[in-house]
């Protein structure tokens, strides 16, 4: 069961890195106003965390990690990019950075779940006394 969610958290982060960085439409003739294109990469990083058992970081890494380069050779061949492979390659790490916020995410929204539930426990326990 453990090996399953393993593959399924690196899988999961891997397929919808790719999605988001080649659905992303970053050219420099488009001034940015206020996008908000990285934060989207914190969606495979929660959802990478949430489906692994025990590797909640690693996971996500690694799948950000993997797709990575076969996100940068398909952009640059394939989509032709209007900007330099530098700016492609400074563009994908962060949104690796990105990637592992939304791990950290969800690692302290379930750290929060966690008090707030002990914390339920301990005032019933001391209501019933």
């Amino acid at each position: 069961m453990v090996s399953y969610r393993y593959w399924g958290g690196f899988s999961s982060c891997f397929l919808l890195f790719c999605l988001i960085f080649l659905g992303q439409n970053n050219s420099l003739e488009q001034p940015h106003h206020g996008e908000t294109g990285l934060l989207l990469f914190t969606i495979p990083g929660f959802i990478a965390s949430y489906l692994a058992s025990k590797k909640r970081l690693i996971c996500p890494l690694l799948g950000a990690l993997c797709a990575l380069p076969l996100c940068l050779v398909v952009r640059h061949f394939w989509l032709m990019s209007t900007q330099s492979f530098w700016q492609e390659l400074a563009y994908a790490t962060s949104s690796v950075f990105w990637c592992l916020c939304g791990a950290l995410l969800f690692l302290f929204f379930r750290s929060l779940r966690q008090m707030l539930q002990l914390r339920q426990r301990t005032l019933g326990n001391k209501k019933g006394a």
